[in-house]
C-alpha cells in the first residue's frame, strides 16, 4: 500500500488534547457499558469507517489533491462511477445506504412529506418515517459500539440504534468541549468538525463503527475546479489520513449520496398546473431547511393532485413541457425506482440536466446554481478499503451495506 500523506499531529497530542472528554461530554453521551461487550467474532482492534461524502461526485475527486484517498483507491476496491439511489438527495440516500435497502423497503422517499389528507406538509426528518433497521442496531445486536456523525442536524433520525449520536451543527456540551464548538452550517469548518469528531469516536471513545455524514455546501456553492472547493477537500483527505495513521487496519467503506451539477433554468411545477386549472400541490424533493445551499430548487418534484382524475391531464400537460426530461405515473415511479408508493405523488417529474423546479415568482426563469436530485446526480465513487472484497459486487452505493462482512 501506498505510504498515506501525514499532515497531522500526532495521535499522542490528540489524546492530550482531548484527555478527559468522556467524563466531559456526560452521561447522555455514554452508553452502559455492560451492554457493549463485542462477540467473539469482532475482534476488538477492528475499526470501520462508513463515510458518505455529500456531494462528492467524481468530477470532484478528479479535480482534487487527495493523496490519501487516491492512495486507498490504488489499494482498495474501487468503483468510479457507481451508482447512488433515486431521487438523488441527502436523506434519501444516506437512509439506504444506512439501511442498506431501497426507499421501497426503508421508507423515505425525498426530504420533505406532503399529506395529501391534511394538506400540509413536513420534513422528513423524523424516526417515524425510517421503516427499516440501521446498521447501528445491527451492530447493537451483536454487541458492537457504534457512532453516528453528520454535519447537518437534519440526519440525527438516522442515528436510531447508535450508542453515540452528534451533529456538528448543535453538539451538545460535552461535544463542545472535546471537539470544538458548533460550526456554521454554510462553512466548510463544519466538515472538517465532523471529520474530527469521526477520529475522536475511533480514538479515544473506542468505537468499533462510525458512521460519517458531511454536508455539501461547498458543492452547492463551488465547482470541482475552484480553489476554494479543492482546498475543502484537502483538508479532508488530511483528517482522513489522520484517522488512517491512527488506526492502521482501518476498513474505509466509502460514497457519496449523489453528485452536484449546474443548472441554469427553473420551473415553478405548481404555477403551471394552477395556469392551467389542475389544482395540486408540486413539492420539490429536495426541499429542506438548508436553503441557502440550493434554494430549495431541485432536479425532480412531485406532484399532487386535489383530485385524481385530473393524473390524465396533469401527465399530458407535464409530459409536454420544456425541461422536463422523464415523467411518471405514481405507480410506474414506484416500480421504476423502487420507490415506497403512498409516500410520493400522482406523477413524478424528472428535470433536464440543467433544470431544476421548485417554487419561483414566475413559471419560468433563469438561474445559476449547483444542485441536485435528478438522475444526472446519481453517479458517485464507491470504495471499499482495508478487506478483501469482490469488486464486482460493488455497483451501487447501498452495496456498502448489503455486501458488509460481520465476521473478521
Amino acid at each position: 500500500m501506498s505510504r498515506l500523506a501525514d499532515h497531522a499531529v500526532g495521535r499522542r497530542e490528540f489524546l492530550a488534547a482531548s484527555a478527559g472528554s468522556l467524563l466531559a461530554a456526560g452521561s447522555g453521551c455514554l452508553a452502559p457499558l455492560a451492554a457493549l461487550q463485542r462477540p467473539e467474532r469482532w475482534p476488538q482492534e477492528r475499526k470501520v469507517l462508513f463515510a458518505c461524502l455529500d456531494g462528492f461526485g467524481p468530477d470532484y475527486l478528479a479535480a482534487s489533491d487527495m493523496p490519501n484517498l487516491k492512495a486507498m483507491i490504488g489499494s482498495g476496491a474501487y468503483v468510479e462511477e457507481g451508482t447512488g439511489i433515486l431521487p438523488s438527495l441527502t436523506n434519501v440516500n444516506n437512509a439506504s445506504v444506512l439501511t442498506g435497502s431501497f426507499p421501497e423497503e426503508h421508507g423515505i422517499t425525498g426530504n420533505y412529506y406532503y399529506d395529501r389528507r391534511t394538506g400540509e406538509g413536513t420534513f422528513m426528518e423524523s424516526e417515524e418515517y425510517l421503516l427499516r433497521p440501521t446498521l447501528f442496531e445491527r451492530a447493537r445486536s451483536l454487541g458492537v459500539r457504534t457512532a453516528f456523525v453528520t454535519s447537518k442536524a437534519k440526519l440525527m433520525f438516522l442515528a436510531r440504534g447508535a450508542d453515540f449520536a452528534v451533529a456538528a451543527e448543535s453538539p451538545d456540551s460535552g461535544m463542545a468541549a472535546t471537539i470544538g464548538p458548533a460550526q456554521d452550517v454554510y462553512s466548510p469548518d463544519i466538515n472538517y468538525w465532523s471529520l474530527r469528531a469521526a477520529r475522536h469516536f475511533l480514538g479515544e471513545a473506542d468505537c468499533q463503527i462510525v458512521y460519517l455524514a458531511t454536508t455539501d455546501y461547498m458543492m452547492h456553492t463551488y465547482p470541482p475546479s475552484d480553489e476554494r472547493s479543492q482546498q475543502h477537500l484537502r483538508t479532508l483527505d488530511e483528517h482522513l489520513g489522520r484517522m488512517l495513521n491512527d488506526h492502521p487496519g482501518l476498513e474505509v467503506y466509502l460514497t457519496a449520496d449523489h453528485g452536484m451539477s449546474a443548472k441554469t433554468h427553473a420551473i415553478d411545477i405548481g404555477r403551471v398546473i394552477a395556469e392551467h386549472g389542475i389544482p395540486g400541490e408540486a413539492v420539490p424533493i429536495i426541499r429542506d431547511r438548508y436553503v441557502v445551499h440550493h434554494g430549495n430548487l431541485g432536479g425532480a418534484c412531485y406532484v399532487y393532485l386535489a383530485d385524481e382524475s385530473d393524473v390524465e391531464r396533469a401527465f399530458e400537460l407535464l409530459g409536454g413541457l420544456r425541461g422536463v426530461e422523464e415523467i411518471y405515473r405514481r405507480q410506474a415511479a414506484a416500480e421504476t425506482f423502487r420507490l415506497y408508493e403512498s409516500r410520493i405523488g400522482d406523477i413524478f417529474l424528472l428535470g433536464e440536466r440543467h433544470v431544476v423546479f421548485g417554487d419561483l415568482d414566475r413559471t419560468e426563469d433563469e438561474v445559476a446554481i449547483r444542485s441536485h436530485g435528478s438522475r444526472y446526480e446519481t453517479t458517485v465513487p464507491i470504495l471499499c478499503y482495508g478487506r478483501n472484497v469482490d469488486v464486482g459486487s460493488y455497483r451501487l452505493s447501498i452495496d456498502l451495506t448489503r455486501n458488509f462482512t460481520w465476521e473478521a
